[in-house]
């Protein structure tokens, strides 16, 4: 009996978060094309803009109410935390990637300064098929490329001088994904890359393909206030006995409570401390950031191997303090309560169900279609 209650609250730790923020989208969506359709008759663009910016807030808040308040893991933030919580700014945030958990991050570090909802995401061009999602985003101001497309960085610079225009706060993050179990042909191209351009060999994140970055600092550098250089650390992540690193948590790996700590190095940079006279000189720049990066990673996972009780914490250098940051449940439990309450008369009554299911049947197709008749950059004033 004690194993199956046991099993049952280890099965709803996972399952209410995934359906409720499943459950949701259709909700926000509405909600998001109501106040377009609102702002679009009565108000200028830029009232629109802000009021997107604060419902994405609102959503976010509810999606940090499971990725913080629902589980027990514990973050901790070192490096520059202090300078940059305390003040809101204009940044690009350059982050290694190796979860879809390392999405909700940026979500974690913006909402300790007042910026959740000035997030752009730079984002892989299939991500932008997602039902609802792919579309909003794309309407927020995301910007979608594929990799090696020459003529994506153009997009990139045309999207970040947009949001630029519309004169509202911004975080723009960029970031390349590693996988050691599932991407291990990424990791090979990032080896045969650093051959080629006689870079030293990373173990622990990719290349970056500097591009995006390289767009997003020409068109910004006039705005901009610095760059955030992020580094994501998850434990339990080491396998000791084979002495190989794991693939960090996925979504649903980090809800069901498969990793218990979570470190997150944070770097400031003021946009006049990097070189931009030229493409190279930023390059550069980046490529000495993910050297660092890989050098952080390596003694983090030396740490791990080594660590003797969970009551000793990491340090990425002498000086660092390491800083637990715990976001109070009033700062998100009345998204959660209004997501809920017009999200729960949809599902528990089969009339709700209907135009639920309808919603999303038609709905899905009509904004595809959308994005490849009307794509954004075109439609922008």
């Amino acid at each position: 009996m004690l194993t199956a209650f046991l099993l049952a609250v280890n099965s709803a730790k996972l399952t209410i978060p995934v359906v409720s923020l499943y459950a949701s989208a259709p909700t926000f969506f509405t909600v998001w094309s109501l106040l377009r359709f609102i702002t679009f008759i009565c108000f200028p663009r830029h009232i629109y803009r802000r009021c997107d910016d604060h419902l994405y807030s609102i959503y976010q808040r509810f999606v940090l109410f499971f990725f913080q308040n629902w589980v027990n893991v514990k973050i901790y933030v070192h490096g520059d935390y202090k300078e940059i919580f305390e003040k809101k700014e204009n940044v690009l945030y350059l982050s290694n990637h190796q979860s879809s958990v390392d999405w909700v991050i940026t979500n974690m570090l913006a909402i300790q300064q007042g910026s959740l909802g000035h997030i752009r995401h730079v984002l892989k061009n299939d991500l932008k098929w997602i039902p609802f999602y792919g579309f909003y985003l794309q309407q927020h101001g995301c910007i979608y490329v594929r990799r090696n497309d020459k003529g994506d960085l153009n997009r990139v610079e045309k999207g970040m001088r947009q949001v630029l225009n519309n004169g509202l706060p911004v975080w723009g993050h960029s970031s390349t994904r590693y996988n050691p179990v599932n991407n291990k042909d990424a990791i090979e191209r990032s080896r045969t890359f650093a051959q080629q351009k006689d870079l030293s060999p990373l173990d622990y994140v990719l290349y970056p393909r500097s591009g995006a970055t390289v767009s997003a600092i020409k068109a910004l550098k006039d705005k901009l206030d610095a760059v955030y250089d992020v580094t994501i650390m998850y434990n339990q992540t080491y396998d000791n006995d084979r002495q190989i690193r794991l693939a960090a948590p996925s979504m649903s790996e980090y809800l069901s409570g498969q990793t218990n700590e979570l470190h997150i190095d944070i770097r400031r940079f003021r946009i006049n401390e990097i070189p931009n006279e030229t493409n190279e000189e930023i390059s550069n720049w980046l490529y000495q950031r993910y050297y660092l990066k890989d050098k952080l990673l390596k003694e983090f996972y030396e740490f791990q191997k080594t660590k003797q009780t969970d009551s000793v914490i990491f340090k990425s250098d002498k000086d660092d303090i390491p800083f637990e940051i715990e976001l109070p449940l009033r700062a998100t439990i009345f998204s959660c309560i209004f997501f809920t309450l017009t999200t729960l008369p949809l599902l528990i009554t089969e009339r709700g169900r209907s135009i639920y299911w309808k919603f999303c049947l038609f709905g899905t197709p009509v904004t595809l279609l959308w994005m490849h008749l009307f794509p954004p950059l075109k439609n922008e004033n």
